[in-house]
């Protein structure tokens, strides 16, 4: 843990006081350590780490409220008030980086209260390393490895859960079903590591025109499915188009020279008596009906039949 103290010293008698007699020293029940260290044994989620620790520190020293980041793992989490005084810490395990913890409050904190706060983390630091571990485990589940993006697992389950919201909450819930063109030509002319790169690079450029609430995953081969919640019809068509455009404008450098690429894209909105497979079907025709009039294009299902967006 990295603190913000300044290092002062003072001279007394002639002798220099080293700064570490000077600190403020930590004051803490041994009973509170002890039970602050069996709560922060009982899950591997970190945010639930993060409120236990919240709460079971409030007798020793009072916390408004937190920040967590890491992003690395993407991970940002804030819990309770932010006041105007922070005191921020770079949390390490054994030289592994686990991320950053601030803490706010509307009051400054007090050099016995920081010590305090040091040596209560001291038994956060290794459940913490655990929960991310683990968080970072599940995530390396459900992603596809060469492109980042999610793999058929994370695609079944988050569609039942989107597809469960928004039949419940009554928004409108879109699906994109993409392919790459003429992609076996690629493999064929360029080789399979540029047909890796250009995948790679297509999800990255998916990543940057959908929105943070919508995900991207691989379906299989050249085909991607981004589910974009709280979209209708009109709204998905542009964030397709958006898509369609940008990595048609993409150049992707290879030994032969620069290669571009263009995307096939099937539209499908939820209907209230889809079953997942309805509404990826539905999405899989308009994809078809893209592919065979003429690609690069978009193509919006609506029900049983079908509209062409150029």
């Amino acid at each position: 843990m990295a603190t913000q103290f300044s290092n002062i010293s003072d001279v007394q008698n002639d002798k220099l006081t080293p700064f570490s007699q000077l600190a403020a020293k930590p004051q803490i029940k041994s009973d509170v350590l002890i039970r602050l260290g069996s709560f922060l044994q009982t899950s591997l989620d970190y945010q639930t780490l993060l409120s236990i620790f919240q709460r079971e520190i409030s007798s020793t020293v009072l916390v408004d409220g937190l920040v967590f980041e890491n992003e690395d793992n993407n991970v940002s989490f804030t819990l309770g008030q932010l006041g105007v005084h922070c005191s921020n810490y770079q949390l390490k395990a054994q030289g592994e980086f686990l991320g950053e913890l601030t803490f706010y409050r509307s009051t400054r904190f007090r050099e016995h209260e920081l010590a305090n706060l040091e040596a209560l983390m001291g038994t956060l630091i290794y459940p913490l390393r655990n929960a991310m571990r683990y968080r970072h485990a599940l995530d390396q589940a459900f992603k596809d490895p060469l492109t980042g993006a999610g793999n058929r697992i994370a695609l079944n389950e988050n569609l039942v859960r989107e597809m469960e919201l928004s039949k419940r909450l009554h928004y409108d819930l879109s699906v994109l079903m993409i392919d790459l063109d003429h992609f076996k030509s690629i493999n064929d002319g360029y080789g399979h590591l540029t047909g890796d790169d250009v995948l790679k690079a297509v999800v990255a450029q998916i990543k940057e025109c959908i929105r943070q609430t919508d995900i991207c995953f691989r379906y299989g081969g050249e085909e991607f499915v981004v589910l974009l919640n709280n979209a209708n019809i009109a709204n998905a068509r542009l964030i397709a188009e958006r898509i369609r455009m940008t990595v048609a404008d993409l150049s992707i450098q290879t030994e032969k020279g620069p290669l571009q690429v263009t995307l096939s894209t099937g539209l499908a909105m939820l209907q209230m008596d889809d079953a997942p497979q309805d509404l990826l079907n539905r999405a899989d025709q308009a994809l078809y009906q893209a592919k065979h009039s003429g690609r690069n294009k978009v193509c919006v299902s609506k029900e049983s039949h079908v509209i062409t967006a150029q």
